[in-house]
């Protein structure tokens, strides 16, 4: 291996040394907001159900979450440009996570759910202050690096579901979750004031702190029809919405009904659900650390679209598993994690590079709203096919990886051309 192979092939521990100021501390406390986030997420959807909601009434929570992300995603742009960076993190994340954790902690019905939701949506405002905070100052070819760690700090979290694979075999789902969601608050909440107390605000951000200075927020967005024309007339802008798209649309659909499906349709025990996360997040995290640095050379494109097919593969072993089927399970597990590896960190820091620096709040904020809007009808659209056959959101999810494959095979020459870039920048 030559000198400058060695050089590229930087490992993500080294990675952590050498970033500084507030991306390693975005990272650094990252694990006190994805350890609690991971040990609830799986059972959600199933303590929801427990507690009486129906599939279209969950379909309906997650589209109400995505109603109020799309409304903080169009003041988030302006209100992280006034207040700052830092600011509105620790402002939003305390609305958007600590009080949402108490509501679902004590909730009730689907009421409960509904209001939870609303406050929860308010993180799209963090969304876009908390990644400036972590990208605006990042050194020049680190981008793919900072995502591919922060991918496996959320990875490793995930090995601590066994704690709530006892909780849930020992209590059953209900008073588990509401453990798991106190201890949620109380964790999620330290991290944001650690991060606001030691953090600083980016040189970014304070330039738009004193550009808006003496303005309203409804002055700022005086301007945002100029950055909607600069979005739609930058054919980079519009790949990076594309992708950004799609992907919010099968989080979405994978995040709320992947559990109902395997509990109530595949029949497999609810406590198995802290199960599959662990064994995906083993995968994964052997992925970023041992083949994602060769991969490097190979740049956006190619990675990506062979990715995409073996999410097309693992779908399709998913959809065809039998009734209590373990093995086949897993082997989606497998096929699934193989596939995100490869896909989710290059589409995280493609879309980055692809906006523009000056303006990153705003066209993110606004880039944002337009993904939400057009994501909010499937939450309750992927409810109802749910209510007909619990394997219709992943066909739905099928269709959207092969969207999604076309429109980055269209794409060679700009995504080769950008690849190329960021590994000048990394030489």
């Amino acid at each position: 291996m030559s000198l400058r192979e060695k050089r590229k092939e930087i490992d993500l521990v080294k990675t952590m040394r050498e970033v500084k100021g507030n991306p390693k501390l975005c990272l650094v406390t990252e694990p006190l907001w994805t350890v609690p986030f991971n040990l609830y997420m799986p059972f959600v959807s199933v303590y929801m159900a427990a507690l009486m909601l129906t599939d279209s009434q969950i379909g309906l929570v997650a589209s109400i979450f995505m109603l109020f992300r799309a409304i903080t995603a169009l003041l988030s742009g302006a209100v992280t440009d006034k207040l700052g960076r830092k600011r509105t993190t620790f402002i939003f994340d305390m609305l958007s996570w600590s009080i949402p954790c108490l509501l679902w902690a004590f909730s009730q019905n689907f009421w409960w759910f509904m209001v939870a939701a609303a406050f929860n949506g308010m993180m799209q405002m963090t969304d876009i202050s908390w990644t400036c905070l972590l990208v605006e100052d990042v050194q020049k070819g680190y981008m793919a690096k900072v995502y591919s760690l922060l991918h496996m700090i959320g990875q490793l979290s995930v090995l601590f579901l066994p704690v709530a694979f006892i909780l849930v075999n020992q209590l059953t789902v209900i008073p588990a979750m509401r453990i798991l969601f106190i201890f949620s608050f109380i964790s999620m909440t330290i991290k944001f004031i650690v991060l606001y107390k030691y953090g600083d605000e980016t040189e970014v951000g304070k330039t738009r702190m004193k550009e808006t200075k003496g303005m309203t927020i409804w002055q700022i967005m005086g301007g945002y029809g100029e950055i909607f024309r600069r979005i739609f007339a930058s054919r980079d802008m519009i790949l990076a919405l594309t992708i950004t798209t799609i992907f919010s649309i099968m989080g979405m659909v994978v995040t709320n009904f992947f559990g109902l499906y395997v509990t109530g349709t595949l029949l497999i025990p609810e406590y198995f659900l802290a199960v599959f996360p662990v064994i995906r997040s083993v995968v994964i995290v052997a992925f970023l650390i041992f083949i994602q640095p060769k991969l490097q050379r190979f740049g956006f494109r190619n990675p990506m679209l062979i990715g995409l097919l073996i999410h097309i593969v693992g779908i399709t072993v998913l959809i065809m598993t039998q009734y209590g089927s373990m093995l086949m399970l897993v082997v989606y597990i497998l096929i699934d994690a193989l596939a995100f590896s490869l896909v989710a960190p290059r589409s995280d820091s493609l879309t980055q590079l692809l906006i523009e620096p000056s303006e990153r709040a705003r066209i993110r904020g606004l880039m944002m709203v337009i993904v939400l809007a057009l994501s909010i009808p499937f939450g309750y659209l992927a409810g109802l096919l749910s209510d007909m056959d619990r394997r219709l959101p992943f066909v739905l999810c099928i269709a959207l990886f092969i969207i999604t494959f076309i429109v980055i095979a269209a794409n060679k020459q700009r995504l080769e051309a950008m690849s190329k870039a960021e590994n000048m920048n990394e030489a």
